[in-house]
């Protein structure tokens, strides 16, 4: 069996669909199909979340979503009241309207995968249409997390047990990436971008031989090519490599896609939906790979720089104090440096959480931080990155024998 994963992009309009369509027709092997929410998708159903928590007009949000689903219905030519995608839209506005406003990232999970939803159910409303055989499923029926919302973690024991039921299905199986449910059947979220982490669970419990993931680029390259136009294409990299570059924050997998397959010796393939023949990139147990020069850029961070009040020791102590309200408001934490009377790190949070933070840590610290600053990573750098730097933007600057890091303002 072979596990495809088709993001946002690859699922974006009706065309977009089509293309798919004729990917998932033209293998020759069983199939299990992730989907992601279909362009803007998820950021739409996030204002639309943001506003109907704060106790706003919501309409508007909501007729644009449905509006925008039902443009691509009726360009493939769907009868959209008969349609799978247009009950969840109905489902999704019943839900606005019997949720209660209780925690923030509780509803927000329960809101948000309705974007994998209505995606996966108008690609079955096609699929229906034009007689390709499949099975589609809810991912929450199969993945089965802890309680942990926006960043939930897998119960791997319940989960394989569930996803182990598909091993023998012939037919294409269709399901959303992104999404889970508690055992008491409470929607869940693996956090921002994880259908491709969904994509590796479902691989990994299916025994899968290959795992590939449709983008919009010939494969993973060095660089971003919308910012430097001589970014080069990667042939091979190997699963320890990979998950460096993702945790470094390589937008092209999820950090935690690697680890499920490495366990099981399954190859990832990095593919093109735009152009099918090009080779892309595989991922897996390779060795003696001679890697360019590969540049990372994570905008919208934060620098925080905290300090006791009484001119005392930054140690242990404060530093598991830090961590744990860290781990409560689910911020994450991508690069930190401890000197005698500071600690400083590099964040990426929302607002609101950032807000958070300073409040319970001013009580006990001296609290400064900067917004929107860029976090810059060069890994397998060369001299002459180094040469092009302007240090005079340079807020904090890690660097080991591979790695080279700045906090740019």
């Amino acid at each position: 069996m072979q596990v495809y994963k088709f993001g946002g992009a690859s699922v974006k309009d009706a065309n977009a669909i089509k293309n798919a369509t004729t990917i998932v027709s033209s293998a020759t092997d069983s199939l299990c199909i992730i989907v992601s929410a279909m362009g803007k998708t998820t950021n739409a159903l996030e204002k639309l979340h943001q506003d109907w928590y704060n106790g706003q007009p919501i309409e508007e949000t909501l007729l644009a979503i449905s509006d925008f689903h039902l443009t691509i219905s009726n360009e493939l030519c769907l009868d959209h009241s008969d349609c799978l995608w247009h009950q969840q839209i109905e489902s999704l506005r019943e839900k606005l309207t019997t949720l209660s406003r209780t925690e923030f990232d509780y509803t927000y999970d329960q809101i948000i995968p309705f974007g994998e939803i209505l995606s996966t159910s108008l690609l079955h409303d096609f699929w229906k249409k034009i007689d390709l055989r499949h099975r589609f499923i809810y991912a929450t029926d199969f993945v089965i997390t802890d309680n942990l919302h926006r960043e939930s973690r897998i119960q791997w024991s319940e989960t394989k047990d569930k996803i182990f039921e598909l091993k023998n299905n012939s037919d294409i199986i269709l399901t959303q990436g992104f999404i889970g449910s508690t055992a008491e059947g409470k929607w869940t979220t693996l956090g921002r971008e994880g259908s491709d982490y969904s994509a590796s669970i479902f691989a990994h419990c299916l025994d899968a031989a290959q795992l590939t993931i449709w983008k919009d680029v010939p494969g993973m390259l060095n660089a971003d090519p919308k910012k430097q136009l001589d970014a080069q294409i990667i042939d091979k990299i190997s699963y320890q490599e990979a998950i460096e570059l993702a945790y470094y924050g390589a937008s092209v997998i999820h950090p935690k896609t690697i680890q499920p397959l490495e366990s099981k010796n399954i190859q990832l393939r990095i593919a093109s939906f735009v152009d099918t023949g090009l080779r892309g990139t595989f991922i897996g147990h390779f060795t003696g790979i001679q890697y360019p020069s590969c540049y990372i850029e994570k905008e919208n961070q934060t620098l925080i720089s905290i300090s006791t009040k009484d001119f005392s020791f930054v140690v242990e102590d404060n530093i598991v104090e830090i961590f744990n309200q860290l781990h409560q408001l689910g911020i994450k934490v991508q690069m930190m440096e401890n000197s005698a009377l500071s600690f400083t790190m590099c964040i990426q949070c929302e607002h609101h959480k950032l807000i958070a933070l300073n409040d319970v840590l001013e009580v006990k610290y001296n609290v400064r931080y900067n917004e929107g600053v860029t976090l810059l990573t060069i890994r397998h750098y060369q001299p002459g990155d180094l040469e092009k730097m302007d240090t005079n933007k340079v807020l904090m600057e890690q660097k080991n024998r591979t790695t080279v890091r700045w906090v740019i303002q």
